[in-house]
């Protein structure tokens, strides 16, 4: 990724002094633990991703049919198509279309995502980011109906009983809670696993507000049991990719926790039509 951020995103000398920029490139990397995850973030300061150039590449090579609509992201993505490659010549570095969709299996593997952002700005136009779950951390354990799973506890902001004055139902938004002043999803966790809850009274559960950088929201649990130092494993190929879980742990006492995944199911919140109690869909 260093190296395709080096030879596709900084421009030579002479077309950096004509953008107002030193003629020297500058690419950043950075490697932190963020809510349960490790992340490597790579930035540079360089030209960015082209967006036409990148949806002509892709039409040629039959991955995208003329005329197609795409996302901005939907069409960044397709760097990591193998064989798609946007150099203008081939050199012992890029243009033979292998590379990124290497550094994308590999990411996978690792039960990983990768995020990509280009903007137009004077400086750091491009930004890179891997994340892939941290192997070992503290967690907070708590139960839905008969079922235990796990939250990174760097991903748990607090825990409220709600009270009924800050629940309500925003129309096109699903049910919501009011904390400190602001309205967060609320996610009902038994609804998301098919469970019976021991109660579906949001007053007699608890309330834990996880978050993702900046992005909140409100998980319905039935109890906290407690924290617990746990090894995150991977759910296996066998069983693949399961929305809302990250991975699983074996506790002590033998029984496997299955481990949220608070980012996929912050961004659900988003996109996901929610129920009310009553069951009718806002």
């Amino acid at each position: 990724m260093i190296r395709n951020a080096v030879d596709h995103g900084i421009e030579p000398a002479d077309d950096r002094l004509r953008a107002g920029k030193p003629p020297t490139g500058r690419v950043e990397l950075k490697a932190y633990h963020q809510a349960g995850n490790i992340v490597i973030e790579i930035n540079d300061d360089g030209r960015g991703l082209r967006k036409d150039k990148i949806l002509k590449k892709a039409i040629a090579a039959g991955l995208v049919k003329e005329g197609q609509q795409l996302g901005e992201s939907d069409i960044f993505n397709l760097i990591f198509h193998a064989g798609l490659s946007t150099a203008e010549k081939l050199t012992d570095v890029s243009g033979r279309g292998v590379g990124m969709d290497v550094v994308k299996r590999n990411v996978e593997a690792l039960r990983g995502q990768i995020d990509i952002r280009s903007v137009e700005a004077r400086a750091r136009r491009s930004r890179s980011a891997c994340r892939s779950p941290w192997p070992s951390s503290t967690a907070w354990r708590c139960a839905s109906g008969t079922e235990r799973y796990i939250i990174p506890i760097t991903s748990v902001e607090q825990s409220i009983r709600p009270r009924a004055k800050q629940l309500s139902t925003v129309k096109e938004r699903g049910e919501m809670c009011m904390v400190r002043g602001r309205l967060l999803p609320l996610i009902r966790l038994y609804r998301v696993f098919a469970l019976t809850p021991r109660t579906e009274v949001v007053t007699d559960a608890l309330v834990v507000i996880v978050q993702d950088n900046l992005r909140r929201c409100c998980l319905l649990v039935d109890e906290l049991l407690g924290q617990q130092q746990v090894v995150i494993k991977s759910l296996g190929a066998g069983i693949g990719k399961v929305a809302g879980i990250s991975g699983g742990a074996i506790l002590g006492d033998g029984n496997v926790s299955l481990i949220l995944d608070v980012p996929g199911l912050i961004d659900s919140s988003a996109t996901t039509e929610f129920t009310d109690t009553e069951g009718e869909t806002k």
